[in-house]
């Protein structure tokens, strides 16, 4: 029979009983859960537990006994310690439920989802895409995201989307996030974003947009009061073929196919979400490229 896998919280024990390093822990487990566990025990190293006073203690047995022979001794434990480490642990495991992100909405292939969180901020996911947050969102405004969604963010303080191509950081405002494989954009539609990837920090206001694609750095101005694709159209301005062909498969559930050669191929313009044929012709004709459908369902382009 094959051992089951350890998880998070059996490395979590390892660590807290120092049978594992502080690095070896981040190599087990998501960067963001490593860094919740540091924040707990810096917490944690602030709570100071008194030694019992042994000394006291035994004046106090020696008196008790001078009062009466007959009586025994009292046997003292130093059980103190122990009760202090034990609610150390479950006080950890506690703040530890509280603050990581326990809590996974995903969404499928054409679908979309709506989530509501406990500040009021509502969270829209696009297609093939996923956000994560914890029980305790409301005093730590902060989540994970995969794939694409759109935010509008209730006024408060600060409210963070962590990705694994950057971050997005804002108070009160509206924005879409794209996080994809090797590309990272965001757009601004009101307030103000704070957007960081890797050493880069970009601030945008309404209108403003900016992507991170293959070690570069774009921005745009747009017009646009919301992301197309919530009211059922993919928009694209000089979008890489590559990242548009990504959500042309999330959105229609197909395997795409295209050559090297087209995947430097910019693309302007939108695609329905209602009707494939559509969608493919909408993206074919203005690149003048050709497209074709494989018996087992797979989209071929070509020059």
């Amino acid at each position: 029979m094959n051992n089951p896998e350890p998880n998070n919280e059996y490395f979590l024990s390892e660590w807290i009983e120092g049978r594992l390093t502080d690095a070896e822990l981040q190599a087990k487990v998501p960067l963001l859960e490593y860094e919740a566990y540091l924040k707990l025990r810096q917490s944690l190293d602030g709570l100071a537990f008194p030694e019992p006073d042994m000394e006291q203690h035994y004046r106090a047995i020696k008196h008790k006994k001078a009062e009466s022979l007959d009586r025994q001794p009292a046997k003292t434990f130093r059980l103190f310690p122990w009760f202090a480490a034990a609610a150390a642990v479950l006080l950890l495991f506690g703040m530890y439920q509280f603050l990581v992100f326990s809590n996974r909405v995903s969404t499928g292939f054409g679908q979309r989802s709506e989530v509501v969180l406990a500040d009021g901020s509502k969270v829209i996911l696009n297609n093939k895409s996923s956000v994560a947050y914890p029980n305790g969102f409301a005093l730590r405004r902060k989540l994970e995201l995969s794939g694409e969604a759109f935010f509008k963010v209730s006024k408060g303080k600060r409210f963070t989307v962590e990705t694994a191509q950057g971050s997005v950081s804002v108070l009160g405002t509206q924005f879409n996030v794209i996080a994809q494989k090797d590309y990272f954009e965001v757009n601004c539609y009101e307030g103000k974003v704070s957007v960081h990837h890797q050493k880069q920090h970009q601030i945008l206001t309404p209108g403003q947009s900016v992507r991170f694609y293959e070690n570069q750095t774009e921005q745009w101005q747009q017009e646009a009061v919301g992301p197309g694709w919530i009211r059922g159209e993919s928009t694209f301005k000089n979008a890489p073929l590559e990242s548009v062909l990504r959500q042309l498969e999330n959105q229609y559930h197909r395997e795409v196919d295209y050559p090297e050669s087209l995947k430097g191929v910019r693309f302007t313009g939108s695609f329905t979400h209602c009707d494939l044929q559509t969608a493919l012709r909408s993206i074919c004709i203005p690149l003048q490229m050709q497209c074709d459908q494989t018996p087992d369902g797979k989209i071929v382009f070509s020059e």
